[in-house]
């Protein structure tokens, strides 16, 4: 007895596919995420075959109510996906001729699943760009209120995590609103390059007889234009690695967040508590508080920066035309989008509710001769030398105080004077952290003043 098989291709093949290509070449469980976009590109494609008189009014509006009922279905989580169908076009079409009939293969009619799939997929990562953007306005708004809340707490500033400069804390926050402010400049950039709709491309090259208004269809799709070549539309996904790039530097960037909370809330450090939301236990140890969820962000980076790599191995040995490989493209984006998700939600949350040990971080910027900097600038300003000289004698003056174990304030006019006659008692003005600071007016510098303009700015720019 004849086997069946695919009801949307099969009428070349004489008998069923083995179970194992079945099985690698199913898609649905992961390519349902595609179910709204699929059935809204329809519902257009349906008014475009239509206005191309492949299908009469009425049977364009039995598809489209049809249509209307499978989006319902989908949004009470009452859609049945079926692996009998490979994919969620085929479950869609599938769907939508056991509500109309045979009809529901007209609406196949000029368009193939590669320029099909390429559509929904800009679709989708538009929408997630928009929340990605909206995610990130919030995270701002929430930088900007903790570094008003401590608008005037002394740290230490690192490089190569050593105790550098002092820096205010508000400076550092505000530092990570212009990491993600790129961020999310990035990705209005990807929704404005992606703006163009590749259905009505066909398997390649374009269709034959029917005369499709691409145009028309970009338009009703929220895209500003066709796309410019029918090869191009189906082969490319230079959109979805644009998209796993913006997630990775999002991601990084909240690692770089995560580690440095990570390690300021540790026993050496005592900058920052973590609040007993985003913390767990030991199962062994009962006096251990793990800063799990800062971990996470760190960690789950990894699998962002994996999903990347993954796309452009999957793409860089393709011929042009379309492959069946970029079906591998979804997992790895879908998996990093949700991945970011949790990420956005769990470092807006963390900035939120870190506690600041200001007394701490004060104490630490004494530390390390922090305003060294302060010392050999000011020599150079107040009694001529050249920085390289103010620099070799600010050195022999750290030597000084590291052997009377002093910090750089602590030292006697007369211990400077040893090693720079000139120097004077107005020294003392410029190497205490809050004097370092105070002087640091350069534009974008740590300076109160230019702390509190920079978040003038920033409010204006969210």
């Amino acid at each position: 007895m004849k086997k069946s098989t695919n009801p949307i291709w099969g009428g070349r093949f004489k008998n069923s596919n083995s179970e194992l290509l079945k099985k690698i070449n199913n898609s649905i469980s992961f390519d349902y995420e595609l179910a709204f976009q699929d059935v809204k590109l329809n519902k257009v494609y349906s008014e475009a075959l239509f206005r191309a008189k492949v299908i009469t009014k009425n049977q364009k509006d039995k598809i489209i109510k049809a249509l209307n009922e499978i989006n319902q279905e989908l949004k009470n989580e009452k859609f049945k996906f079926s692996d009998s169908y490979e994919d969620i076009h085929m479950n869609i079409e599938m769907a939508l001729k056991s509500k109309v009939g045979e009809i529901a293969g007209k609406i196949h009619t000029g368009k193939s699943r590669n320029d099909q799939v390429a559509t929904d997929l800009k679709m989708w990562i538009r929408e997630k760009l928009d929340e990605i953007i909206k995610r990130i306005k919030q995270i701002q708004k929430t930088i900007i209120r903790k570094s008003e809340e401590n608008m005037n707490v002394i740290m230490p500033g690192f490089t190569h995590l050593q105790n550098a400069q002092p820096i205010l804390f508000s400076h550092y926050l505000m530092s990570f609103f212009e990491m993600i402010n790129r961020d999310k400049i990035r990705s209005l950039q990807l929704i404005e390059s992606l703006n163009e709709c590749p259905l009505g491309s066909g398997a390649l090259a374009g269709t034959n007889f029917f005369e499709i208004d691409r145009f028309y269809i970009a338009k009703q799709l929220g895209f500003k234009k066709p796309t410019e070549n029918s090869i191009d539309s189906v082969s490319d996904r230079d959109y979805v690695v644009e998209f796993l790039t913006i997630l990775s530097l999002i991601s990084m960037h909240f690692s770089k967040l995560s580690e440095d909370f990570i390690i300021w809330a540790s026993r050496a450090f005592e900058f920052i508590k973590f609040p007993d939301s985003l913390c767990t236990g030991s199962s062994i140890m009962p006096q251990k508080k793990n800063p799990d969820a800062a971990e996470l962000i760190r960690s789950k980076t990894g699998r962002v920066f994996s999903s990347l790599s993954n796309l452009l191995i999957i793409q860089k040995g393709l011929p042009s035309g379309y492959s069946k490989d970029l079906q591998e493209d979804k997992e790895p984006t879908f998996d990093a989008y949700y991945s970011i998700e949790i990420i956005l939600n769990v470092a807006n949350e963390m900035i939120k509710s870190i506690k600041i040990n200001k007394e701490r971080m004060y104490l630490e910027a004494n530390k390390g001769f922090t305003t060294a900097t302060d010392l050999a600038d000011w020599m150079v300003r107040k009694i001529g030398l050249s920085f390289r000289d103010a620099h070799y004698k600010t050195g022999k003056i750290v030597l000084l105080a590291e052997k009377e174990k002093k910090m750089l304030h602590q030292l006697t006019l007369d211990s400077l004077k040893k090693i720079e006659p000139k120097i004077n008692k107005d020294v003392y003005d410029i190497i205490l952290p809050e004097k370092s600071i105070f002087h640091k007016k350069s534009y974008g510098g740590t300076s109160l003043k230019t702390v509190v303009e920079a978040i003038k700015r920033a409010k204006k720019r969210i």
